[in-house]
């Protein structure tokens, strides 16, 4: 009997924790779909810390007013010769506006309120400090997160995501900015900037500004996500607690037993899983080697039997790769091999299958591709690596055999016609892609 009531008071237990989690889950996302907005608004109106800018700064002649109405902020403004790119730009100062601003990277949306009353486009510049670039007494340090776009009727914001913004071209290269450094930032936003578009006709011109919007969440949903992960684990984890406290010294034993057991029979499939992968792989670039690409291929011959799905093969063979080696060492030639792999694998798809056939040969096998498809991969791929730095030594370039396997052919036939193309580029002068088409005898 107390059994009995043992597991009735679990079972009530379990189903009410379970709908108390549904209910918090549910919630929760309803909460996250329609509130928990973050919003940080400006008003130009009211704003205070706003000035007008034009190219006198910079040595033009251009000029602009400034006007404030109940609901907007006008900037007039006449365009003229003597600056080579003329412009006029409103300036809105965020934080102190020079080396602490508005983290703005938080927010996934951005509306602005625009009404033009001339032609052309208009730039929004968010301008970003950066403790390793910016300095105080220039304000142009300041990184240019930059977006261009014609703005549309005033009663519609335009709307953009950060991932839209790109960092000012001439700015990187004015600042001699690295890659890395030249990416979008909106961490530290102490200015932001809208401004007359490229190629602004001369004369007159008015922008109105009636409002800019950031909207983002209080939280990501990735940290809702694990929040309410966290939330589930731990219920779940506290409910076992309560049924341990329930069994006895003996089924606790038996569960710790059986539970040993799972433990070494998953070690056992990891194991098993790691040795058929590795038996597969290169252990060198981690493609696949000839026994893991005899399986792939077994594939993709029945699919194309069976429904005519075309078949592609792409051989690829590194030109004066014994030179590399003879030259550099076979360091630097085991790094040419990777760093052609990962380029290679980068370039096709995940339907593809990149195969490391021996030595500096691979293997490309297209599948659900016809033979001129398959001829402009082949095309793009010797051009990638033609222009990417596999090692700083010495410029790497391979040569390309393309053939396309017709239902029933042997693949011994199908590789001896793409490794004749791939003679004929060598033959050619390298570098090159060459096509073999089936010829029936």
């Amino acid at each position: 009997m107390k059994t009995l009531w043992l597991k009735v008071a679990s079972m009530f237990r379990l189903n009410l924790m379970i709908a108390v989690l549904l209910s918090v889950t549910v919630i929760a996302f309803l909460w996250y779909r329609y509130g928990m907005d973050d919003i940080y608004a400006i008003n130009p109106a009211t704003y205070p810390y706003i000035v007008a800018q034009t190219d006198s700064v910079d040595g033009g002649a251009s000029v602009i007013n400034m006007i404030r109405t109940d609901s907007s902020i006008i900037m007039d403004y006449e365009l003229r010769e003597g600056y080579p790119y003329p412009y006029a730009s409103l300036q809105f100062y965020l934080g102190d506006g020079k080396t602490h601003g508005k983290d703005l990277s938080k927010y996934d949306s951005i509306y602005l309120w625009i009404k033009p009353r001339g032609e052309g486009a208009v730039r929004l510049y968010l301008r970003n400090w950066d403790s390793s670039i910016s300095k105080i007494e220039d304000q142009s340090s300041l990184k240019f997160n930059e977006l261009e776009f014609y703005p549309l009727e005033e009663t519609y914001p335009a709307v953009f995501v950060p991932q839209e913004f790109r960092v000012a071209s001439w700015w990187v290269s004015q600042n001699n900015v690295s890659a890395h450094k030249a990416r979008v930032d909106l961490s530290n936003i102490p200015l932001i900037e809208i401004q007359t578009g490229t190629n602004a006709p001369l004369g007159y011109g008015t922008l109105e500004i009636l409002g800019i919007k950031f909207k983002g969440k209080l939280i990501s949903s990735e940290n809702l996500m694990f929040s309410l992960i966290g939330l589930w684990f731990f219920s779940f984890f506290f409910y076992l607690m309560l049924r341990i406290r329930d069994y006895n010294i003996q089924r606790t034993t038996e569960r710790k037993k059986r539970e040993e057991l799972e433990k070494n029979l998953l070690a056992l499939e990891v194991k098993k899983d790691e040795f058929e992968k590795s038996s597969k792989e290169d252990p060198l670039t981690g493609c696949l080697n000839r026994a893991g690409f005899s399986s792939v291929l077994t594939r993709e011959q029945e699919r194309l039997n069976k429904n005519g799905s075309p078949l592609s093969y792409i051989i690829l063979d590194i030109d004066h790769f014994k030179d590399v080696n003879d030259t550099w060492g076979h360091s630097v030639g085991d790094e040419v091999l990777v760093n052609l792999s990962k380029l290679v694998q980068s370039r096709i798809r995940n339907t593809d299958a990149l195969v490391r056939w021996g030595g500096e040969e691979f293997v490309v096998l297209c599948s659900d591709t016809p033979l001129q498809n398959a001829q402009f991969l082949a095309e793009k791929l010797r051009q990638n690596i033609e222009n990417t730095e596999l090692i700083s030594q010495q410029k790497v370039t391979c040569s390309f055999g393309v053939a396309e396997m017709v239902a029933g052919e042997d693949s011994k036939k199908l590789f001896e016609r793409a490794d004749k193309a791939l003679y004929a580029s060598k033959q050619s002068g390298r570098n090159r892609v060459t096509s073999a088409a089936f010829k029936k005898r």
